[in-house]
């Protein structure tokens, strides 16, 4: 007698019929920490390294790595949650959005305060490297860049202005 194998069903995952809401996109934000967002959306815009994305519903599946920068997420009841997004990738598949992010903070987290020391700190690393020359301060000045761009992108998703300086 011949066994015959039950393919498991393909579609929704158990959790996602748990999530708020009742729109076509799921969007998960996850980092090694911890889950940051979970919730059925309406869209989603990001930042990735060929470009903005606005992600809806059936967009075509899709893996790209994201660029630092504001995660714009439009709520069924047409408000918007914005998140600060630090390196990582996005997964578009069926009606889910998988955001794998190395660092994520919904915008009420950030610690205002310490994001423009963060700032301050890395534009005078910067310019303390530039005026010192290349070699492996090359290095250094990559770091300082991406502190910079970080500090930049908390700042925006806070709902702050950055204090003058060198943007990168």
């Amino acid at each position: 007698m011949e066994m015959v194998k039950k393919d498991r069903p393909v579609g929704k995952d158990k959790t996602e019929t748990k999530l708020p809401g009742s729109g076509g996109l799921v969007c998960r934000v996850l980092t090694p920490q911890r889950t940051v967002f979970a919730r059925r959306v309406e869209s989603v815009s990001l930042d990735t390294a060929a470009g903005r994305l606005e992600i809806f519903a059936r967009y075509e599946p899709t893996i790209a790595p994201l660029s630092v920068g504001a995660v714009l997420v439009r709520e069924e009841d047409g408000s918007e949650t914005s998140l600060a997004v630090h390196g990582g990738y996005v997964n578009m598949s069926g009606n889910t959005l998988v955001i794998l992010a190395d660092s994520a903070e919904v915008g009420g987290e950030i610690d205002i305060e310490r994001a423009r020391q963060s700032l301050v700190r890395a534009r005078s690393l910067l310019a303390q490297v530039t005026e010192e020359g290349a070699g492996k301060d090359r290095i250094d000045a990559d770091r300082a860049r991406f502190a910079i761009l970080r500090s930049l992108a908390r700042l925006k998703v806070a709902g702050q202005e950055a204090p003058p300086g060198r943007q990168s």
